[in-house]
């Protein structure tokens, strides 16, 4: 269990690079087809609320981070459910063009 904590390191105490992750996921919500948006949309608010969770740690200057336990496996558990289901999602897009001929 040690290497998933290892994972939010670089987000510990850095409220903005959760913010930039959350900031990602919208742009790629703006920017891929309406299909994708939902889970997109669902990821970067889950970045968003662990940003705002960094950053009340962060200015309160937080020693004792028990909300870690709980939080960044809710988010890696979230932002894989994210990711599986756009690989669902277009995956199903991709089957559903490879039967059709060309124009």
């Amino acid at each position: 269990m040690d290497w998933l904590y290892h994972l939010a390191q670089p987000f510990v105490w850095h409220p903005a690079r959760a913010f930039g992750i959350a900031g990602g996921w919208l742009l790629l919500a703006a920017a891929l087809p309406k299909v994708l948006r939902a889970p997109l949309l669902t990821g970067a608010i889950g970045w968003g609320v662990f940003a705002i969770l960094e950053y009340e740690a962060w200015r309160e200057r937080a020693d004792i981070r028990v909300d870690l336990l709980f939080t960044w496996p809710a988010l890696c558990l979230l932002s894989t459910g994210c990711v599986a289901v756009i690989a669902l999602r277009l995956a199903r897009a991709y089957r559903g063009r490879a039967g059709k001929p060309p124009n």
